[in-house]
């Protein structure tokens, strides 16, 4: 009798599973029940989560393997439930299955309006581009313009009316305003306050003007974060009138910056980059090469693309404007001290005066009145009034309304029974001495309308869901005064109302129609016979031809200078300063990722507002980036992390608004520090730092990039343009004689096309634009602050920053970098299953069924140009999980474990190619736009078929200033860029200022 054999549990060298005391797991439901596992949902078998925390060998994979085989196995035994699929039984009229339509419509921000093409997939917007036939975008668009189509589909954005915190009908609130109207009606209002946002929408201008008249003792606030009255009082300084400045940067051949970023944040920002920088190409030789001066406070990208730049703090910038306007005979009262050096001052006197007619000043918007009055009277001193700046009426309808501080004051005194908040965040975005959370409970009703149950709205009676622009009716203005239409892509996802129906909701306690408001209006300011006509094309165009309001005519007042203040001592304190966050803004988009993951130009820091402080100043405290500091106002107390900035003055401190949110969402929610805590309501752009204290604690800020030197490398090859017209060809270097590739040819390598893409570094400016519109065309997830952290970061693109000189003065350049699409990719040969492959017309292909996740060709790309998923950042079960609706139905939505990387945007190459074909026609030049080509303010990038000697790419590749980055390796880079060429002031001479 043969024995039979057992296996000693004793003698295993490894458990089936693990080991954990002295059992040994023989299923998964005993795995599941494990101490090693942790917690864990109940349900048949373990999470598999709690499966990779488990050590790996060899043997475990075999054995897990097998029992999943098993499991997809008996799955697939199951009976799947069905899915019906039903065609139209009628299709929409004009409307193609998988064909996108396109609409004009206008996206207000920060009350002015951009106008945009928004995509449109049956129904279903997706992606957001720049109007061409829009005076303030011509076809450009920001990256708060891009992001917007990922805030219709925020599942936080308010669903309901809320009466004290409980969902209820909107009816009620008809009710609520009908019996509050008769109280309103017979005490003609007293008692009643409006707050309002800025409003440049000409019908809800109109519909605030009704209620203004129906009750005139109701009281009219405005608040604005972002507060641009000391824009309007300088120029009232000058000339007697509030009036708007429109800057005319297509026709200066020298401009000066007063702390302006006007290439990235003031209103106009998109137009403005886009004449300023086309007045900056070196290859038009019979055109004057612009040149730009910056006096900043924080450095920006418009100080970085500056020829001479100097920085000093905030206060600071009127004393050196009294310097300037002093040097140039205007009677102005000299500054305590003085700022500007006398050769800096001199050359740019000198300058200014040599371009008279063509030289033009821009005063920031955050700057005080006094640097706004003497800025005009600059221009008008150089002959630039009505030439390069013109003024028209403020395009924002309610700006001489009282602000906040006096509604403050009014409710301190039991002025207020009723207050409506429109639009507006008082209780988050209030300077921190009106204690405003405090005062607004103490108003006996009140009634908030906007998009989020926010900060506001939770302490509100009753709150009303705004609808999203892309959801509304409506109308608003640009920044010089052209009135354009907010049209509706989809039906209201919830139970939004628009301005106008709350409007006439308090007017009348009805429920109008948003469109026959609308209508109702622009009938009255058009012709009644031609209307429907003018109607159906202003909705074609998105603009309403000839609405821009003729320029004023002004002339500087003889006892302007004396309108000023005294001049204010210089001060050797600290300085804290404040500024918008150029993605978040005043803090509204706090909840939208693509924004938060956007990384901020200059510091590429994301998902924070870290406090910037100098190399001088850090090393006076002993810090350095990530650690944690106490920044003490008079008006409060915050805690930031530190980031040091080579450029920031060194007595200044600089903090971004739009942090710190407490009900923006569950993206925005405690994400970095709330600065208007520390904001003083007489001085809201700077203030005395009372105290700065290191905390000891440390934070890993989720930075992109962490060196800021090119170490030598010509990464970025720039001159002057003076050594430019010396030697045109300074940029062209010999080219490699051997190659470590086997060089591609016939007939791998023919085709009809063959796509090539060049970067002009003399015209980007590093706003990231490009980086969100990449973003929002191919589905790139959001990953989170602890992911870009460790370096996961799933952008496509990246926009390098660099600094060379000394860190109190250094020089700043931009590059781009998207894959380069190389004829000899060295990533390709590596692939151990071909997944990264050359198609014949050019383009670095990667096959994302293939890619098994070796990652081989990330490390040997020298580019560093691709990413790998690490993790499934797409499903619902991700931190940041992406909105399918948002996803372009044309690209692939990638799970993990794959390569993924910039492909030049196939799906618009595939389908403007297959159009022509089917129309029987060639390709035309320019026809394919990348969306990071089409987004760009500055016409920066140039795509198309370098196989077309008359295409525009074509010519760029020709020029002198092509070269192509790390060409030594001979990779042969299909993306190659144009060099940076500026026009620095000889006059200045070295080490300046």
């Amino acid at each position: 009798m043969s024995s039979v054999k057992y296996w000693d549990k004793s003698s295993l060298e490894e458990p089936l599973y693990g080991k954990h005391g002295t059992g040994y797991w023989r299923t998964l439901n005993e795995l599941a029940e494990s101490a090693e596992c942790g917690e864990q949902p109940p349900g048949e078998f373990p999470d598999p989560e709690y499966l990779q925390r488990l050590p790996v060998s060899r043997r475990r994979v075999l054995q897990l393997l097998g029992a999943s085989m098993a499991l997809a196995g008996a799955t697939a035994c199951k009976r799947q439930s069905p899915e019906d699929i039903v065609p139209y039984v009628q299709r929409p009229e004009q409307q193609v299955p998988g064909r996108a339509e396109y609409y004009a419509t206008s996206i207000p921000i920060d009350g002015f309006a951009h106008g945009v093409l928004a995509e449109s997939h049956e129904g279903r917007p997706t992606k957001l581009e720049g109007n061409p036939d829009h005076p303030a975008t011509l076809g450009a668009c920001d990256a708060v313009a891009q992001a917007a189509v990922l805030s219709l589909y925020d599942p936080d954005r308010s669903p309901a009316v809320r009466r004290e915190g409980t969902i209820t009908s909107y009816g009620a609130l008809l009710e609520t305003l009908h019996q509050r109207q008769q109280q309103w009606d017979a005490e003609q209002g007293r008692g009643l306050c409006f707050l309002s946002r800025p409003v440049t929408s000409p019908s809800e201008l109109a519909a605030m003007e009704h209620l203004r008249r129906r009750w005139p003792k109701a009281q009219w606030f405005m608040h604005d974060p972002l507060d641009r009255s000391a824009t309007y009082e300088g120029v009232k300084q000058c000339f007697g009138s509030p009036l708007e400045p429109v800057y005319q940067f297509g026709r200066a051949d020298l401009v000066l910056s007063l702390d302006a970023n006007f290439l990235q944040s003031q209103p106009g920002a998109l137009r403005y980059a886009r004449d300023f920088m086309a007045r900056r190409k070196p290859e038009n030789s019979n055109a004057s090469f612009a040149r730009l001066y910056a006096i900043e406070s924080t450095p920006t990208v418009t100080g970085a693309v500056a020829e001479h730049r100097y920085g000093m703090p905030f206060p600071q910038v009127e004393a050196a404007s009294r310097q300037i306007a002093q040097a140039m005979g205007l009677a102005v009262k000299a500054p305590p001290q003085p700022v500007l050096t006398d050769r800096w001052l001199q050359a740019l006197v000198e300058d200014l005066e040599h371009h008279k007619g063509a030289a033009l000043v821009v005063p920031g918007d955050q700057q005080p009145a006094s640097v706004h009055a003497i800025a005009h009277a600059i221009n008008a001193a150089l002959g630039a009034t009505h030439t390069l700046v013109e003024y028209i009426p403020p395009a924002i309808g309610n700006h001489s309304d009282p602000p906040l501080a006096s509604l403050a004051e009014a409710v301190s005194g039991a002025e207020v029974e009723s207050l409506v908040v429109l639009g507006s965040n008082p209780v988050y975005t209030g300077a921190a001495d009106l204690d405003f959370r405090h005062l607004y409970q103490r108003v006996p009703w009140r009634l908030h309308w906007g998009e989020y149950n926010d900060e506001t709205g939770q302490l509100s009676h009753w709150h009303v869901p705004a609808t999203h622009p892309l959801e509304a009716w409506g109308d608003a203005r640009a920044y010089d005064g052209t009135a354009s239409l907010v049209q509706p892509l989809i039906q209201p996802l919830h139970e939004g109302k628009t301005a106008l129906q709350l409007l006439a909701a308090l007017s009348q306690a009805t429920d109008e129609r948003p469109r026959e408001l609308l209508q109702e209006y622009w009938r009255q300011q058009s012709e009644s016979e031609t209307f429907e006509h003018n109607w159906r094309r202003w909705l074609h165009g998105g603009v309403i031809p000839d609405s821009a309001p003729t320029p004023v005519s002004v002339s500087l007042r003889a006892s302007w200078s004396r309108r000023l203040p005294e001049p204010s001592p210089g001060a050797e304190a600290l300085i804290l300063q404040l500024q918008p966050d150029v993605a978040l803004r005043d803090g509204h988009y706090a909840n939208n990722g693509w924004l938060q993951e956007m990384p901020r130009p200059i510091t590429t820091l994301t998902w924070d507002n870290a406090a910037l402080l100098s190399p001088q100043l850090a090393k006076r405290y002993k810090l350095k980036d990530g650690d944690i500091i106490a920044l003490t106002t008079a008006v409060g107390r915050a805690e930031a992390p530190v980031y040091v900035l080579p450029g920031q003055p060194e007595h200044a401190v600089t903090l971004a608004l739009g942090y710190g949110r407490t009900y923006a969402g569950r993206v925005g929610n405690a994400v970095g520090t709330n600065a208007y805590t520390l904001r003083p309501s007489n001085e809201p752009w700077a203030t005395t730092l009372e105290a700065l204290t290191p905390t000891g604690e440390h934070r890993t800020l989720a930075l992109i990039q962490n060196h800021h030197s090119i170490e030598g490398r010509d990464l970025i090859r720039a001159t002057t343009l003076e050594d430019y017209r010396a030697n045109p060809d300074f940029a062209q270097h010999p080219a490699p004689s051997k190659s470590l590739y086997p060089e591609p040819g016939p007939p791998q390598r023919q085709a009809e096309h063959a796509w090539g893409m060049a970067i002009d570094l003399s015209a980007c400016i590093g706003c990231n634009a490009c980086v969100t519109a990449c973003q929002a065309e191919n589905n790139i997830p959001v990953v989170g602050a602890e992911e870009v952290a460790r370096g996961h970061d799933m952008h496509w693109l990246r926009v390098d920053r660099y600094f060379s000189g000394s860190p109190d003065k250094p020089d700043m350049v931009f590059q781009p970098v998207p894959c380069m699409h190389c004829e000899n990719a060295p990533c390709e040969p590596v692939c151990p299953v071909g997944a990264t492959q050359h198609s014949a017309d050019g383009l670095n292909q990667m096959v994302y069924q293939r890619c098994v996740g070796t990652r081989y060709c990330s490390q040997n790309c020298p580019y560093k140009v691709r990413r790998f998923n690490w993790f499934d950042y797409t499903s619902a079960r991700a931190r940041h999980p992406a909105r399918p609706a948002v996803q372009n139905p044309d690209v692939t939505v990638r799970s993990r474990g794959v390569m993924e990387k910039c492909t030049y945007c196939v799906q618009r190459l595939n389908e403007a190619t297959s159009n022509a074909e089917a129309e029987n026609r060639p390709l035309a030049d320019g026809e394919v736009r990348t969306a990071c080509q089409q987004s760009c303010p500055t016409r920066a990038i140039s795509f198309g078929d370098i196989a077309d000697r008359h295409s525009q790419v074509s010519e760029w590749k020709s020029s002198p200033l092509n070269y192509g980055m790390l060409e030594h390796l001979n990779t042969r880079p299909r993306t190659t860029y144009l060099a940076a060429v500026r026009h620095p002031n000889p006059a200045m001479g070295e080490g300046e200022p």
